[in-house]
């Protein structure tokens, strides 16, 4: 995508979900670029799911801050930030 990325992730129980991860918010994430933005994209599906939130089809990466409550914190402990 012209300002990120976009994943097409297969989940355990076979369904698919669509994240866009938006260069700001990964730069946000990992401003040392250690980790992919596959990585990245992981970690917010992570902690989605260990707060509870299902995922939509489809979805930006930044909504996991308004969902799960110290998101960021949650995000770049999991990513060694």
């Amino acid at each position: 995508m012209a300002r990120g990325w976009s994943f097409r992730c297969v989940l355990d129980d076979g369904s698919h979900a669509t994240i866009r991860l938006n260069w700001a918010d990964y730069d946000y994430w990992c401003p040392s670029g250690h980790i992919s933005p596959e990585g990245i994209a992981k970690a917010v599906i992570l902690t989605m799911f260990e707060h509870g939130q299902a995922l939509p089809d489809s979805f930006d990466a930044a909504r996991v801050r308004h969902v799960v409550p110290g998101a960021d914190d949650h995000i770049s402990a999991l990513t060694g930030r």
